[in-house]
């Protein structure tokens, strides 16, 4: 039988990453170790040995970027900012690049997001989905590209507004 995958968000992320934590100061030398090991992923870190690493002032905001990196994305950040963007049911057209992903939108419309390092488009029944309003006069305004809108405070309301539904 096959277990369903749970879906990650950002509140397993955290705890993740105090879990991370935990393992890198702790008694038992194995786990410290994977800790350790971990942490070279992080560019701060990648040129250090594994001796030299648990002597960094190592942070939440680093385990945060492991779990962030290990999950595919490019940092925490990113991951807080588009995790809540997947949302089974939708068949939206994914690109490995940026560049395809916006000439695929230049010629069929759509709403162009970030997921990990890849692109999608999507539909205005997927941004009511995921708590956007579709009609928001921001989306023309920031070209209808989250990922590099034309109109930086444009994308900040919608932002805002996202966020504030999402707190709901």
């Amino acid at each position: 039988m096959n277990k369903s995958r749970k879906s990650f968000g950002v509140a397993e992320g955290k705890i993740q990453a105090s879990i991370l934590l935990k393992s890198l100061h702790c008694d038992d030398v194995n786990q410290s170790n994977q800790a350790v090991k971990r942490f070279q992923c992080l560019p701060e870190f990648s040129t250090l040995s594994l001796a030299e690493i648990p002597l960094q002032n190592i942070k939440r905001k680093h385990a945060l970027n492991v779990i962030a990196i290990e999950n595919g994305f490019y940092s925490w950040n990113d991951l807080k900012l588009q995790v809540n963007f997947i949302i089974g049911g939708h068949l939206n057209h994914w690109f490995k690049t940026y560049e395809e992903a916006k000439s695929y939108q230049a010629a069929a419309a759509g709403y162009l997001f970030p997921y990990k390092k890849q692109f999608f488009i999507c539909s205005a029944a997927y941004m009511e989905e995921i708590g956007f309003d579709p009609n928001d006069q921001n989306w023309e305004r920031i070209d209808f590209d989250w990922v590099r809108p034309k109109d930086s405070e444009a994308w900040r309301a919608l932002y805002r507004k996202w966020l504030s539904n999402e707190n709901k």
